[in-house]
């Protein structure tokens, strides 16, 4: 569910993009940074159609990366399997991996929060990475076991078609 975040100072606005880390309110002007938002633990904040909403999402899972270089070294790997166009299965994959591509969704000192779909998504394009056809590189195989022990966590006592059908 998505509900638009509505100025604290006017009450009439919402808050819109600005620059970096930073969102101004459409009707007076107010600014606030990604940090001034107060989020639940179940919330994160998107950009929908130019505004800004809280979404509300259950089954939230956290990766830690160890360093900076994880978050870019992800990033590209997920810009190559796009490109590739044959390493994901279906479209809320490819839209996941869309969404994950950008440094706002995976920020270099972490933690990155993700739903099971874009946990899904980044073990299928870190395994693709290491294939013969991805371009392996072992100097980064320390996200890969972290994304996929907390893909092994989330999943355990799932049935197999729970984990298949999922989103």
């Amino acid at each position: 569910m998505f509900t638009p975040i509505i100025c604290g100072t006017c009450g009439q606005g919402k808050y819109a993009p600005a620059g970096r880390s930073l969102y101004a309110c459409t009707w007076c002007g107010h600014t606030l940074a990604d940090s001034d938002f107060v989020l639940d633990p179940e919330e994160r904040l998107v950009c929908r159609d130019g505004v800004m909403h809280t979404q509300v999402i259950t089954g939230l899972y956290e990766v830690l990366p160890t360093h900076g270089v994880q978050s870019a070294y992800v990033q590209a790997t997920l810009m190559r399997a796009l490109l590739s166009q044959n390493v994901f299965t279906g479209t809320d994959q490819v839209n996941a991996a869309n969404r994950l591509k950008f440094e706002e969704a995976l920020p270099e000192r972490g933690p990155w929060i993700l739903d099971l779909t874009e946990l899904r998504t980044l073990v299928t394009a870190m395994r693709w990475r290491k294939s013969p056809t991805g371009f392996p590189d072992p100097r980064h195989d320390a996200i890969a076991a972290e994304i996929r022990r907390v893909y092994d966590e989330a999943v355990r006592g799932l049935s197999r078609e729970a984990v298949d059908g999922a989103p």
